[in-house]
Parts: C-alpha cells; structure tokens; sequence
C-alpha cells in the first residue's frame, strides 16, 4: 500500500509537485495519468525513495520514505520507461547476474537460480532465455525490465509508462503481464496513454502542472465532468488547470 500525504517537492524555484494527496491501494493498477511534464516522474521518484518531499509525507507498506528508505526500497520493483539493458548479456545471464548483486548478503546461490526461474516463468522469458539482449525484440526487452525489478518478489510494484514504443500486439501482451502482477501486488503506473488507464486501471489519478486535479474512475471522472468520453475530461481537466495556473500569474 502506498499513502502520498500533501506531498510538494520544488527544483530550485519550479514547483515540480504541489499538495498532493492520494491511495494506492493493494491487489489493484493504480494509474497517474497526465501531460508530459505534469510531475509524473517526480511522484514516482518520491514513492521509490529516490528523493525527498520539501513538505508532506510518502510511506510505503508502512514505511515513510525518510526515515525508513532500505525498507522502502525493498518493498519496491521499479520498472523505467526506457531500461537500461546491457546488450552483450543473454537474457538468463543478465537475471543471474542482477540476482546475484540482488542477494549479495545472503550468499545462497539456490535463492538466485529459483529468484531466476521465477521471473522467467512469471513474465513468459522462456523462449529467449539463451539469446542476445541485443537481439530481444522491444517487447521482450520490456518483459526482461519488468523481469529484474521482480527478482526479490516485491509487494509494490512502479511503473513508468510501461508500454511506450510497444506495437499494438505487445502492448496487448504487456497489458495482460500488468494484470496478472496486481494480483497479488500493489501496481503504480504512470501514462499519458488514456487506453491504457481504460484497459488497466480500477482507479486513476489525474495531475496536471504539479497538482491534483481529480481522482476515481475513468467513468466517474467522466460523469463528474459532464463529459462524452473519458479523453473529453482528461483534456477538460488539464486545460482548466492550465487555465486556472495562467489567470494567476503562476509559470
């Protein structure tokens, strides 16, 4: 479970996130949806204890994101938009390797191989286990990403825009992966994809120039904001904060 609690965080003088609240509740896909450059990354980035709030709190199965950044860190797989794969690594090489560094304290090379053939069955990696990282499609360089941020079997799962680039079959495919992971995880996931929050997401957040702008689902959304569809409220809400920041003299 995650609870993000008036949570603001400036670079400098830009106020990246403002005031935000919000629950991310277990066994469901959570979806943070906004423009580009709306503070996506930067809550995500709060939530894996990779920076600080300036004002608010974050905590994570319990654990606030400050005092307690180790338990934080080990609740959470965290999978990057772009993923940094080493291609001269085979696919099984790369999961042992990672594994390896994963439970260096422990020195129990059975919980690597059983960590490997693990993520290997749970993200269907069977087939190119022995190829190239360089020679993996998108779709399975994806899988492989998702496949080493699951490797100590975490409860949280984050996800930044996780189907970008992917053709229409592989995000199908990585749309189903998603579902089978939340069932038995908390899945964060951010996008400026409305299919993807229609296709995944039991709840959406909607942020817009650092700010909450509305919170349910996408049907509720829609209806609270008198709209056809629910892209019509997503681009009614980002306008009207984009609106409201202009009137007020706000940059």
């Amino acid at each position: 479970m995650i609870e993000i609690y008036d949570f603001s965080k400036k670079y400098g003088s830009f106020t990246a996130v403002s005031n935000v609240s919000m629950s991310i509740q277990p066994g469901s896909v959570t979806g943070l949806l906004g423009p580009n450059g709306a503070g996506k990354t930067t809550l995500l980035k709060a939530v894996c204890a990779v920076h600080y709030p300036d004002t608010g709190t974050v905590t994570v199965n319990g654990f606030d994101t400050v005092s307690n950044p180790v338990q934080v860190k080990e609740s959470i797989g965290y999978v990057s938009e772009q993923p940094a794969l080493p291609e001269y690594f085979t696919t099984v090489s790369f999961l042992r390797y990672a594994a390896e560094i994963r439970f260096a304290g422990i020195g129990d090379r059975t919980a690597v191989a059983d960590a490997v053939d693990r993520v290997a069955l749970e993200c269907s990696l069977l087939p190119v286990m022995d190829k190239k990282i360089t020679a993996l499609s998108k779709g399975f360089r994806q899988r492989l990403s998702f496949a080493q941020a699951l490797l100590h079997n975490p409860s949280v799962l984050i996800l930044d825009e996780p189907v970008s680039g992917l053709d229409p079959a592989q995000i199908r495919q990585m749309r189903d992966l998603i579902q089978r992971l939340s069932a038995s995880r908390t899945v964060l996931l951010s996008t400026h994809l409305m299919q993807e929050v229609s296709a995944l997401c039991s709840t959406v957040h909607i942020i817009s120039h650092g700010q909450l702008v509305m919170s349910g689902t996408a049907a509720s959304i829609t209806k609270q904001t008198g709209t056809a569809t629910f892209e019509d409220a997503f681009l009614k809400l980002t306008e009207d904060s984009i609106g409201q920041k202009e009137c007020s003299g706000d940059e």
